[in-house]
């Protein structure tokens, strides 16, 4: 009798081994997306390609309710969080100022850092501080501390999403290259639900805390949730019974950073800007429409449009980059990859992403996917300001005269020190 139990626990253990290790293997009929072959495939992009909607939303600046710059934002039906490391904040879609939610400090209900925020549930505001998961109502008032919750297993989560309104689907960390698992999904609670596993390992020897490491992007594209790693060739989908499904392959060549050198990197310096790192391009994020794919990429070595002139960076270092990011669009039905030629020139919000020819404003770089039909940017707003009195504008003839206008009062109003403006564009079907 003891032999059938043990044997019926030893059947069980194994089925819900498989049933939480959601494996994915890549077959050979994904679809190859080659960046390597295409870096100099370069040409101009109008925005007005993809849509004919700009809504910019400066977000209202209060007394002691500044923002310094936006790290990460989300939006419900009728709001937007943003937050900047140390405070979150809530604003209606006018940029009017709701609420402020919790504060930083060290007392009961404060959190130390903002380093990720979302909308949960029930009119709740889910906060991440460093380990911790903070819990919110939109008033701003405390409800709950989880302590820890973002270290489930003692694998840190760096980046994530809500998904179903109550599990957490997270990429863990890279900090050793040892790690068992590359994602997870678990709840609040802290208990493990689903486990993904890492199939990219390498022995740096210590653990270091890159933000390359812990990056992932995660959102959703028509009731889909899409995963992409930061040192991972693929793009994968979570299907319904919570399997990660290989749906595209990036090919980065030569250009792909070798699991070697990510190995070698075993002090803090060496996640920063060296020599060999210049010489590799990273596709940080991907959005989706119904037609195409668009590509952050960091060119780096390979970026092909300086500054007019040196920009100072600190004292005694100049740069002749605004930024080394270029915009991809990858026609999903044609299976044809172009990149959005980036332009020489001393203003940053000129330099990269889909030429504005609406309303001459700033080229759109999508920083999040905010639903299937609109995406989102942030801007200073001394940038913006900056680049309504440029040449770049001035020169500008957009289809829309009328809107060009409206951007110049909107520049006019906003004070050098004031919130960032959001630019939020709507995609057509």
């Amino acid at each position: 009798m003891i032999k059938y139990i043990q044997a019926f626990l030893f059947f069980s253990l194994i089925l819900l081994i498989i049933n939480c290790c959601r494996t994915s293997r890549i077959n050979n009929s994904l679809s190859i997306i080659d960046i390597e072959a295409n870096i100099k495939n370069m040409q101009k992009v109008n925005l007005s390609q993809f849509t004919n909607i700009i809504h910019y939303i400066p977000l209202k600046t209060l007394e002691d309710l500044s923002l310094s710059h936006v790290v990460s934002c989300d939006f419900s039906d009728s709001l937007i969080l943003v937050n900047d490391l140390r405070k979150c904040l809530l604003y209606d879609f006018e940029g009017n100022f709701i609420s402020k939610i919790g504060n930083q400090g060290r007392g009961p209900g404060e959190y130390q850092y903002v380093t990720n925020i979302s909308f949960g549930p029930d009119n709740r505001v889910y906060i991440q501080s460093l380990f911790d998961l903070f819990e919110y109502h939109i008033n701003g008032s405390f409800l709950n501390k989880y302590e820890k919750r973002f270290l489930p297993d003692n694998d840190y989560i760096g980046s994530w999403l809500l998904i179903e309104d109550s599990l957490f689907f997270g990429k863990v960390s890279s900090s050793t290259g040892l790690e068992r698992n590359k994602a997870l999904i678990f709840n609040k609670q802290g208990g493990i639900k689903y486990f993904f596993r890492n199939y990219i390992l390498f022995n740096r020897g210590r653990e270091l805390a890159g933000r390359m490491e812990q990056h992932a992007n995660i959102y959703y594209f028509q009731n889909r949730c899409f995963f992409k790693e930061a040192f991972n060739d693929t793009l994968f989908y979570l299907n319904k019974d919570f399997h990660l499904i290989p749906l595209y392959v990036f090919k980065l060549g030569k250009f792909s950073e070798p699991v070697s050198h990510r190995e070698n990197k075993v002090q803090e310096k060496d996640l920063g800007i060296t020599k060999e790192w210049q010489n590799y391009i990273y596709l940080e994020d991907v959005f989706h429409t119904s037609n195409h794919l668009l590509l952050n990429c960091r060119f780096n070595s390979q970026f092909p449009a300086k500054r007019l002139t040196p920009k100072t960076i600190v004292e005694g270092m100049t740069s002749m980059y605004n930024n080394t990011n270029v915009l991809g669009l990858f026609d999903i039905k044609a299976e044809k990859l172009i990149f959005a030629e980036p332009t020489s020139t001393n203003n940053p919000l000129f330099t990269s992403g889909l030429y504005n020819d609406i309303d001459a404003g700033p080229r759109f770089i999508p920083q999040k996917q905010v639903n299937d039909s609109v995406m989102v940017m942030w801007v200073q707003a001394s940038e913006l300001k900056n680049h309504v009195s440029s040449d770049d504008f001035k020169n500008n003839m957009p289809k829309y005269p009328e809107k060009k206008k409206e951007l110049e009062k909107l520049a006019a109003s906003l004070k050098e020190t004031d919130n960032p403006v959001l630019v939020l564009v709507r995609l057509k079907e």
